[in-house]
């Protein structure tokens, strides 16, 4: 008789396959002692019996049993095959029509050509799918009881961690640190993922196609988004996209930087492409006659470059290199002062503890109104007005921590000696991050015919209170 062997396992969170292989080498040796011919062997490595993904070993395994050229599945046992009943019907019917015997290392033959063997298969099909549903029931409730609790699980190796998933690991963390202060800086997810790659880190995924067989995959521009996004850097347990409780292992960053680099990946601007610029004012300064984006392009003369505003080209027109330089002189003027970095403070700006103590009493106000809402202690319409006050609340919280994490991008140019060659030194993606947090710039027409360059035609409005009047 030929037989079709068919392997799965739920889980291989490190890829050595060994598990699969155990049962391949049992079903075998079944094989051998029935002296049944093996055909073919198909292995659905990492599939969960309950999950929704197609198995294409299993849809193999069918069409090995449609076309006639098995007379035996064989398999470790029926959970191995059994995922859902729709599964479980296709295979059933199948092996009926096609007079098909299922074999198990561990469990009996089921013969579909006699009542007594559809019976079986049916009472041990419903057993096991008795047991995989209380097995899924008892994990989702484990996982649960585990996130609130600060734990982490187990999985695939985090980045910035050692397999544990507790230890840091100083080269990836340095990466990840790198990185929310380039995206602060201006830096896109593309540029990330280059450097990451090009400093040897891969994703800890394994990519199986055809030539390349269990490579390690590069970064891209949406993996990094996914690392930079998880909270699990600021030691924050997340369940079901939501922060539960305060994490048992260190953080990466401060809760500051990663709320400012999340108000970054999120801006609408940003997801559409739309912000940024090539320039350094480009998008950043704004028209004096309508209040439009400025954007830059070719002036009268060729190569010359020029602002304009978005909105009407009769608005103006203004060489470029004058007004940025004088946009710089007066960075570069502000960032030099010797009282610079107290200029950089706020003295009302809420202390970040008691922002981040604010944050978790919320959270857990929020699980409160959950469990209220359970055990009919507050009616829905109470619960939906009270947590949308809540949340109202939570996301200002986080607003105020993002500006302070914005605010540290300054800091390399504070402790700079030379203030000038520091911000020369900077990409341009970097510049205009430093101008978007000191100021903002509004540029008017120059007036008929005037030529030379007036800088009281550039204004430059300071968000920071202490700047007022010094430029």
């Amino acid at each position: 008789m030929k037989a079709f062997v068919y392997l799965r396992i739920s889980q291989d969170r490190t890829d050595e396959r060994s598990a699969v292989d155990r049962q391949g080498e049992d079903c075998l040796k079944l094989a051998s002692d029935r002296g049944w011919e093996v055909v073919a062997t198909e292995v659905d490595n990492d599939l969960s019996a309950a999950g929704k993904k197609r198995r294409k070993g299993f849809e193999a395994m069918l069409t090995a049993v449609e076309s006639g050229q098995v007379g035996v599945v064989l398999a470790w046992a029926l959970d191995r095959l059994q995922r859902n009943r729709r599964d479980e019907l296709r295979l059933y019917e199948l092996c009926q029509r096609k007079n098909v015997v299922l074999a198990f290392v561990k469990g009996p033959e089921l013969d579909f050509s006699t009542a007594a063997g559809r019976l079986v298969a049916d009472q041990l099909g419903s057993v096991a799918r008795f047991e995989i549903e209380q097995k899924s029931e008892r994990q989702v409730r484990a996982a649960e009881q585990a996130a609130k609790q600060g734990r982490w699980v187990g999985g695939r190796r985090p980045f910035g961690y050692e397999p544990d998933g507790l230890t840091v690991r100083p080269a990836e963390a340095a990466a990840i640190q790198a990185a929310y202060d380039s995206v602060l800086y201006g830096a896109s997810l593309r540029e990330v993922a280059r450097t990451w790659n090009s400093q040897g880190f891969t994703t800890g995924q394994r990519r199986y196609k055809a030539g390349h067989e269990g490579e390690p995959s590069l970064w891209r521009a949406d993996s990094v988004r996914v690392v930079l996004l998880n909270p699990r850097n600021i030691a924050k347990r997340v369940y079901k996209g939501e922060i539960v409780a305060d994490a048992k292992w260190p953080a990466i960053v401060s809760e500051e930087r990663f709320a400012a680099v999340t108000a970054v990946l999120k801006n609408p601007a940003r997801v559409s492409g739309k912000a940024g610029g090539r320039y350094l004012l480009s998008g950043l300064a704004r028209c004096g006659v309508c209040g439009a984006p400025v954007h830059a392009g070719g002036a009268s003369r060729r190569g010359v470059r020029a602002y304009r505003c978005s909105a009407s080209m009769g608005h103006f027109a203004r060489r470029a290199e004058p007004v940025e330089e004088y946009v710089e002189s007066v960075v570069v003027g502000i960032l030099s002062r010797p009282d610079a970095a107290r200029l950089m403070q706020d003295d009302n700006r809420p202390d970040a503890e008691e922002l981040r103590a604010q944050a978790v009493g919320l959270r857990e106000q929020l699980d409160a109104d959950a469990v209220d809402l359970a055990n009919d202690r507050m009616s829905r319409s109470q619960f939906h007005a009270v947590t949308a006050q809540r949340r109202a609340k939570l996301a200002t919280i986080e607003s105020m921590l993002a500006d302070a994490g914005r605010l540290d991008v300054l800091g390399p140019l504070l402790a700079a000696e030379d203030v000038r060659a520091a911000w020369e030194s900077l990409s341009v993606s970097r510049q205009r991050a430093v101008l978007h947090i000191l100021m903002r710039i509004v540029i008017h027409p120059p007036g008929r015919g005037v030529r030379k360059f007036d800088s009281s035609t550039v204004e430059l409005i300071p968000k920071r209170r202490d700047d007022a009047g010094r430029h």
